[in-house]
């Protein structure tokens, strides 16, 4: 068979940076509605789509061969439709299958909307929006839903999908394992990786070429992402910080633990490496109803709110914005891994920097989370850590990132600025924090303010609960305090009345209503 007859139509109702496809294989086309931030192939017979950038030639758009691919596309292949999604775990593709009807899209709500669907109010969706952390392999790849045909729609992260000409499918890995020989080896391809990706996102050839933004905490990821893309990037690069972390570590206890897990301010680590930092907006009370009702679309998981001050910022720029963040540090930059963490199959301790997927295609933004970068031969960057030539940036504690402090150190960051409590920004959260948006919620739903307060109460007293049962075990060893959290209340709480399935179920519907297409 032939390739497919490609037909791409702009949408400016669409999310910025979403599409979406529907692909025939017995009439061997591929109909594409594409949203405003999106680079079409400028041929008269186009083959490609793409929402993102990638380490090789913007011209070629082989981003389908590439080993470093942030954002999402759609490729023609010879006879193939081959979808690629992010080589992430903090982004995905989604689709279904009809019949002999393919649809895909980067975008859950506009696939939603277009089929005519919603998801399944019945079922666990936590279950499948969680998996991201259990890696590549292991994901939970299927979600359910209400349709008149369809019960299932899936989710595709980091591998390929390849449709072939009998409509047929399979899926591939297209990066390569690589192995380092020292530091200076493994620090020199992750930032020429980083170098490649910059320059195919400021193509002139684009007709859009992307910007860049970062962030800086008092942690080890974000502040090393910076030291390394700030060279790159050049000036006038804005690093986004929080002044304080969201931690519910009373100040009481992390005076026993000999940290401070409330201060992670990074604003004085990103002057120090050349980036103007800029506070986030922790009040959340203001938020616009659209704004929030975005951060909660992508699944049944807490949104990451407290990144809205970077929606806006980025949504007020008429091209497409990298966030060059530091998700997966964790997973990658670690000292002692365990044997299954240095698999290469990416697993992760949180989802962080999954919850804005949605949120990012409609604010025009694309997550380039670089220590992804070679994430897959985590063993060979783990020798690195282990090295002996690295002993004077091994703390030997339980938060231990010897490439990061190596890293920021020599840039001139301070041993004591960074690096000595796990902490985070991002807030457990069920249920509407802006006034519009609860408003509709508690309109929408059998919730109210009371009901809503008492289930929060509860799920806060397990949870102080089970962090003071960690803190007399474990006293003395931060991590395993750290790392020692449970969802017990929320899963115990959740089996009578889920508060957080209420919320995405409202917001997903209620955004998948402006994308439905009478007819299908």
């Amino acid at each position: 068979m032939t390739a497919p007859h490609v037909t791409v139509r702009r949408d400016e109702a669409l999310p910025k940076l979403a599409w979406y496809a529907t692909v025939d294989r017995q009439q061997n086309t591929v109909d594409l509605e594409v949203g405003r931030f999106v680079e079409v192939d400028p041929a008269k017979n186009p083959k490609w789509v793409v929402a993102g950038f990638w380490d090789g030639d913007f011209k070629k758009g082989e981003f389908h061969k590439s080993e470093h691919v942030f954002g999402s596309g759609l490729r023609i292949d010879g006879d193939e439709v081959v979808l690629v999604p992010a080589h992430s775990t903090v982004d995905r593709c989604v689709y279904a299958r009809d019949g002999h009807v393919w649809h895909l899209s980067n975008s859950l709500v506009v696939l939603l909307g277009r089929l005519g669907a919603r998801l399944d109010p019945e079922r666990d969706h936590r279950l499948w929006g969680e998996s991201m952390a259990l890696g590549v392999n292991n994901y939970i790849r299927q979600f359910s839903l209400v349709h008149p045909r369809l019960s299932q729609g899936w989710q595709l992260i980091w591998e390929a999908l390849h449709i072939g000409a009998d409509g047929q499918a399979s899926f591939r890995f297209h990066d390569q394992p690589h192995t380092f020989t020292n530091f200076a080896d493994y620090h020199g391809q992750f930032t020429g990786a980083l170098t490649r990706l910059w320059s195919n996102a400021t193509d002139a050839r684009r007709a859009r070429p992307m910007r860049a933004v970062s962030s800086a905490s008092r942690g080890y990821d974000s502040g090393t992402v910076l030291a390394c893309v700030a060279p790159i990037v050049g000036e006038g690069l804005l690093s986004w910080t929080a002044e304080k972390s969201n931690t519910r570590v009373p100040r009481v206890m992390q005076k026993l633990l000999k940290t401070n897990l409330s201060d992670d301010d990074g604003s004085e680590i990103a002057r120090k490496l050349g980036a103007t930092p800029r506070y986030l907006d922790l009040d959340f009370t203001k938020l616009p109803e659209e704004l929030e009702a975005w951060c909660w679309a992508t699944g049944q998981i807490s949104p990451e709110l407290a990144f809205a001050s970077l929606l806006q910022e980025a949504d007020a720029h008429d091209v497409p914005t990298i966030f060059f963040a530091g998700h997966a540090g964790d997973g990658v930059w670690e000292r002692g891994l365990s044997a299954l963490m240095q698999s290469g199959q990416v697993i992760r301790g949180a989802q962080s920097g999954y919850a804005l997927i949605e949120a990012r295609n409609r604010y025009g933004v694309v997550e380039c989370s670089a220590p992804y970068l070679f994430a897959r031969s985590v063993s060979a960057i783990h020798e690195v850590s282990a090295a002996e030539e690295m002993k004077p940036w091994q703390l030997d504690t339980g938060y231990d990132r010897p490439i990061c402090r190596r890293i920021l150190e020599e840039r001139g960051v301070p041993r004591e600025a960074f690096g000595w409590g796990k902490k985070a920004v991002a807030m457990d959260l069920e249920s509407p924090q802006g006034a519009a948006l609860r408003e509709r919620f508690f309109h929408a739903s059998s919730w109210s303010a009371l009901s809503e307060r008492i289930y929060r109460g509860v799920n806060l007293g397990l949870y102080v609960g089970y962090r003071s049962q960690a803190f007399v075990k474990y006293r003395g060893d931060r991590a395993r305090i750290i790392w020692s959290g449970r969802p017990d209340g929320k899963r115990l709480l959740s089996r009578v009345k889920d508060l957080q399935r209420a919320t995405f179920l409202m917001t997903t519907g209620m955004l998948a209503d402006r994308y439905a297409s009478s007819g299908r």
